[in-house]
């Protein structure tokens, strides 16, 4: 029997700088990520970059957002360059390494990064739970920051396999009850 993860994508400044109820959504990662350490579930954090501008290595808006709680010494830290923190990352490593086979999911931006990793975990044959009010985005000139997380948590909780499936769940309603 695997173990439980929880992702954190994305929660850097520039990404998060125009997001959908931040604070909110902010306060209820954190409240995942407290819940996760007081289990001794892994917490892992990514981190996207560019090489240059806003998003580089280093700059201010690659920062984490300050509101979000910092990873600690034995959280892993994974750095993408592409929205599915699967590719080209030590992501699938890691997971393996904890033999994880469950996934929680949280961070920005629900239609990009937040989609395609839950995507590409769903692929990896991996249990995924998008916490559903722990993940957030922006609107655009044709969907709404609301419509957009809707469609996507629709979207996503349809995906089926024998394998895999992808379910929500709240911060509230995480459980973690029967830590391996």
């Amino acid at each position: 029997m695997g173990k439980e993860v929880l992702i954190v994508i994305d929660v850097q400044r520039a990404v998060m700088e125009n997001a959908y109820r931040c604070e909110e959504k902010i306060n209820n990662m954190n409240r995942a990520i407290h819940r996760a350490r007081e289990k001794q579930i892994p917490v892992i954090y990514v981190q996207h970059e560019y090489p240059e501008g806003p998003m580089k290595r280093g700059a201010e808006g690659w920062q984490l957002h300050p509101d979000l709680e910092k990873p600690l010494e034995q959280d892993a830290v994974i750095f993408k360059t592409v929205p599915n923190a699967f590719v080209n990352t030590s992501l699938k490593k890691t997971l393996d390494k904890v033999e994880a086979d469950h996934l929680f999911i949280c961070g920005a931006q629900t239609d990009y990064c937040v989609d395609s990793t839950s995507r590409g975990a769903f692929d990896h044959g991996y249990r995924v739970t998008l916490i559903s009010d722990a993940h957030t985005t922006c609107s655009n000139k044709y969907l709404t920051a609301v419509q957009i997380i809707e469609h996507t948590q629709h979207t996503l909780t349809n995906f089926w396999s024998e394998t895999a499936t992808i379910d929500l769940k709240s911060s509230h309603e995480l459980g973690w009850e029967k830590v391996k």
